[in-house]
């Protein structure tokens, strides 16, 4: 089962700095959440996040899992070269009651770690092989992502932008759920809108929306 975590505005940390600890990082980039990597070294990609203000970077000598017992996280991530650290990171992380998650050992993890295909930062397909094969996994994804680039065009990004605003506003205006999907359907599915959107015209349909919203009954 792949199941997408609300991590809006809550504390995930990313132990270990290399290039897992960035395949990590990356994931978690679009997420809105506090992202916090420990390391003791980084590359430049994690460095530069950093200077960014995209994430946290905090250096010390990784020996043992007692770090943790500073923060209070709803998400711990091991991805040093160390499986042995790895595996007392989990456990430290499960006795705060955090989901955790070792890179090199999926079955010691609370979850398998799906390979994404992030598109335009607004959708993200999860591809999973339940940990046993990661490297299988990433192939998939590669194939996989040819065919939703060719699919998935301005016009889906738009509406899904949109359908969020709707969303947001019909909650005040429109009181019953029966009713703010029929309205949200009406978006979907509206000749004019769709074509603003596939013109890039996308403040006009927001405003057609609005006026629509305001006459709905």
């Amino acid at each position: 089962m792949i199941v997408d975590l609300n991590l809006k505005g809550k504390l995930v940390i990313v132990v270990g700095a290399g290039g897992e600890g960035l395949k990590k990082v990356n994931s978690l980039l679009t997420q809105d959440c506090q992202i916090l990597v420990i390391s003791d070294s980084a590359n430049t990609q994690i460095t530069n996040l950093a200077k960014q203000g995209k994430i946290q970077f905090k250096k010390i000598k990784l020996e043992n899992a007692n770090f943790l017992k500073e923060y209070d996280p709803i998400l711990v991530m091991a991805s040093t070269d160390n499986k042995e650290l790895n595996r007392k990171i989990v456990q430290e992380a499960k006795k705060k009651r955090c989901y955790a998650y070792a890179s090199d050992d999926p079955e010691f993890s609370d979850f398998a770690h799906p390979s994404v295909i992030n598109i335009q930062d607004t959708i993200q397909v999860a591809i999973s092989t339940g940990g046993r094969s990661p490297a299988m996994a990433r192939k998939l994804k590669l194939k996989a992502e040819k065919i939703f680039n060719e699919i998935i065009d301005k016009e889906d990004i738009y509406q899904i932008k949109l359908q969020k605003i709707a969303r947001d506003a019909a909650k005040v205006k429109i009181p019953t759920v029966l009713e703010r999907k029929k309205f949200l359907y009406w978006i979907l599915n509206d000749k004019r809108i769709k074509q603003l959107l596939k013109d890039d015209n996308f403040s006009t349909a927001q405003k057609e929306v609005m006026r629509r919203l305001g006459e709905w009954k």
